[in-house]
């Protein structure tokens, strides 16, 4: 009982993997060369950007630490007397002059 109709052949220019580019599938199924670079080159200028945009993150919120906090902390040097810690003694003070006598 069948039909005066059969299956239709399928296209010639769609090989059996169901891909209609007319090149031959790799062996292995893996990606072209040409698609490795593409991807590589894609997938490396986003990882660029990324870096790109966290360095620029961290410039930004060092800044806004650097004007909002500063590094000046008057009360360190109160309470050392004034002197910095760990610098070297100053010049030694300077003596008096010889009195002066009357003749």
């Amino acid at each position: 009982m069948t039909c005066g109709r059969g299956l239709a052949p399928a296209s010639p220019s769609i090989t059996s993997n169901g891909s209609s580019n007319g090149t031959a599938p790799q062996p292995g199924g893996g990606l072209s060369p040409a698609g490795v670079v593409a991807l590589s080159v894609i997938f490396g200028g986003l990882g660029a950007l990324a870096l790109l945009g966290l360095l620029l993150l961290a410039a930004l919120r060092l800044r806004e630490k650097r004007r909002t906090e500063g590094s000046y902390r008057p009360s360190r040097e109160e309470m050392g007397g004034g002197a910095r810690a760990g610098a070297p003694p100053g010049p030694a003070p300077l003596r008096l002059p010889p009195e002066e006598r009357l003749i």
